[in-house]
């Protein structure tokens, strides 16, 4: 079984690898196009550490992010449950 911290700082990366990415790309790209380094140099300078900082949150905050996870499902199953026992109570 997965350590629940570093669970959530691989889901943490996952979530802000689009961003990451993108940062990474533009900044590659103009390194590349202005003759300021290599596309492969630009890209990680900027895309990585993003990534390293996501990684971290995701593993610092771990079990805040867990205890809310739970309590929203717990929020939404009681709606459910209220939602239902008040249609039969209606009906």
């Amino acid at each position: 079984m997965e350590n629940t911290s570093e669970f959530w700082a691989n889901v943490s990366v996952v979530v802000v690898s689009p961003v990451a990415i993108a940062a990474g790309f533009a900044k590659g790209a103009y390194d590349a196009s202005t003759d300021n380094g290599a596309f492969s140099a630009g890209f990680n300078a900027a895309a990585g550490p993003v990534m390293k900082e996501a990684k971290k949150f995701g593993a610092e905050h771990s079990a805040t992010i867990t205890r809310g996870v739970l309590t929203g499902a717990a929020g939404a199953l009681g709606a459910r449950l209220v939602n239902v026992g008040l249609r039969r109570l209606i009906n």
